[in-house]
């Protein structure tokens, strides 16, 4: 579980950061209104599916990955996880600071600043 600060995270859900539970893809089903769903293909070739109906940003993958982010908060089940690391922090927004003490990255790894 990890926090996005990237910049097409930010934009599309129009908060400071979003909190991502990776999985596998092949892990994840959608049991009913997945006819409901739209996809958007930002510039940086990620995906990501939204609800038609309310708006909600539901997932983020990127097509040669095998993995896929779901947005924590849209569980029906609250997860018993807490994020466990900042990724993008270098496109974070300037009036947010981080004071969780976990590993911040520059981008998806590397680098911890």
């Amino acid at each position: 579980m990890s926090n996005c600060h990237c910049t097409d995270c930010r934009k599309h859900s129009g908060a400071a950061f979003v909190t991502y539970v990776e999985a596998p893809k092949k892990a994840l089903a959608f049991t009913k209104g997945e006819n409901e769903l739209l996809t958007h293909q930002a510039e940086s070739g990620t995906k990501r599916r939204f609800c038609r109906t309310c708006g909600s940003s539901l997932v983020c993958y990127v097509d040669s990955d095998d993995l896929i982010e779901i947005a924590a908060a849209t569980l029906d089940t609250p997860l018993s996880l807490r994020p466990e690391y900042h990724i993008y922090v270098r496109s974070k927004v300037p009036w947010f600071d981080i004071q969780d003490g976990k590993p911040q990255h520059q981008t998806t790894s590397g680098k911890v600043s």
